[in-house]
């Protein structure tokens, strides 16, 4: 787990009173919005949230004014190589303590709920203060997180100045990313996550839930796990058609994660151009799509989780 201590309580008066221009990049869990975070940040027109935002939280301030950030980022580096930690081992990126994250496991870490809500926006503004306070520079600040996908709205009203990146990627593969990255973190331990997440590092402590996880979630094609998933995703697929409306049109952008990864400097470029930033990079090589081959549950109720989507595919052009 990350480090928790007050040392930054005396300082929390400095960082008040800062303007608030939030760009979320909001997508589901799965759709590709940690390779886009990481993409964006590439473009060092960003500042972002990283592990070490994370896991020294409470000491971010402290740590900026007393000059030994690059201590502690070698120090979270230095965990990472002991624990053979270099990739998230859900895919192939690229960790260490500049890794682009999202601020729900900070919410998480102090039993808040996942997405900002009236009960955790003082905290949420603390995060966003806070990394304003420690940038170098007047870079918009970049965030991440897919339970506040279906939030956009409360989110809006409370942040008018936010605005939008949202990522779609074909629910079909969705829910197939979900139930194998759910087979995988609870047959195996996740080292990486286990630092990140409480709740998933209490789990393994709990020899009953992991066997019901694994023998009854995720092992038949009517398992609770993928039907779970198809509910999960339905309803918060629907939320984005009932409400993407209601957004103004230069108050976001939709990509699709299967054109991000086809051609991502097309894509890449028309967000800069959205958030009137230049791109000097040029994102020339394809990015390789997460396995396409379908788990058997999942291909067992393909028509139906077709079929229920289908608003969805139509409004998104997914053949």
């Amino acid at each position: 787990m990350r480090q928790s201590n007050s040392k930054d309580h005396e300082f929390l008066d400095k960082i008040q009173n800062q303007s608030f221009f939030p760009i979320f990049i909001l997508g589901l869990h799965r759709s590709g919005t940690s390779i886009l975070y990481k993409t964006l940040s590439d473009t060092k027109r960003f500042n972002i949230l990283t592990a070490y935002h994370i896991f020294y939280y409470d000491s971010l301030v402290y740590n900026h004014i007393n000059h030994i950030e690059k201590i502690k980022k070698d120090e979270l580096n230095d965990l990472f190589q002991r624990k053979g930690i270099s990739t998230r081992k859900t895919d192939n990126i690229l960790v260490s303590s500049d890794y682009a994250y999202e601020y729900m496991y900070i919410f998480s870490d102090q039993n808040y709920s996942f997405k900002i809500t009236v009960k955790n926006k003082p905290l949420f503004d603390e995060i966003y203060n806070k990394l304003k306070f420690i940038s170098s520079n007047d870079y918009p600040i970049l965030l991440k997180n897919p339970f506040d996908f279906s939030n956009f709205i409360f989110i809006k009203s409370i942040y008018p100045n936010a605005r939008f990146i949202f990522i779609h990627r074909n629910p079909l593969w969705i829910i197939n990313s979900t139930m194998r990255l759910y087979k995988s973190i609870y047959k195996n331990k996740n080292e990486y996550l286990g630092l990140f997440s409480k709740t998933y590092e209490q789990s393994y402590d709990n020899k009953l839930l992991l066997l019901l996880l694994n023998k009854l979630l995720y092992c038949s094609y009517f398992s609770p796990g993928v039907l779970e998933a198809i509910h999960t995703c339905s309803k918060k697929l629907n939320y984005y058609l009932k409400n993407i409306g209601k957004l103004l049109k230069n108050d976001y952008i939709s990509i699709r994660y299967e054109d991000f990864c086809k051609e991502p400097y097309t894509e890449i470029s028309k967000i800069m151009k959205f958030l009137h930033l230049e791109c000097e990079i040029d994102f020339k090589n394809p990015i390789e799509q997460r396995n396409l081959d379908l788990v058997p549950e999942v291909e067992f109720l393909k028509e139906y989780i077709c079929k229920k989507m289908e608003g969805y595919l139509q409004y998104l052009d997914y053949k």
